[in-house]
């Protein structure tokens, strides 16, 4: 019930046969885990998705300023393991699963808008200690 101004700025968005991708360089090493989601709560709770969330962001962004755009990817080229190519963001059933959808439609990002409000909800929260996610190194 109050306005919130969200911006960001993505590293490269392109075309490739027909489908928008929205992608992120990063320096370190980031691997293809790091980027598939089962439980769409481990997105704002575990910084081991971190790179899930920036991504799912700016995606996120990009269809709120492009709404006609219904074919989008997102995800990681990583400078540490190059070799791997682009690392898209994905959605799985299980953790054994081999099916992974890696379209990011309106309907994932509305799961991610879900999880984006909860997130904005507690830092605004004067009642709610602000406090950094804990990484484990």
């Amino acid at each position: 019930d109050f306005p919130i101004k969200l911006k960001g700025i993505v590293d490269r968005i392109d075309e490739l046969n027909g489908v928008t991708r929205i992608i992120d360089y990063k320096t370190g090493k980031v691997t293809q885990t790091e980027l598939e989601i089962i439980d769409w709560d481990v997105i704002i709770n575990d910084y081991k998705y971190s790179k899930s969330f920036q991504v799912l962001m700016y995606a996120y962004l990009y269809f709120k300023n492009n709404p006609n755009k219904k074919s989008l990817e997102g995800g990681v080229i990583s400078f540490k393991n190059l070799q791997n190519g682009f690392l898209k963001f994905a959605t799985k059933e299980g953790i054994r699963s081999t099916n992974k959808n890696q379209q990011i439609t309106e309907e994932t990002l509305l799961l991610f808008e879900k999880q984006l409000f909860t997130i904005l909800l507690e830092i605004f929260d004067e009642k709610i200690i602000f406090k950094e996610k804990e990484t484990l190194f």
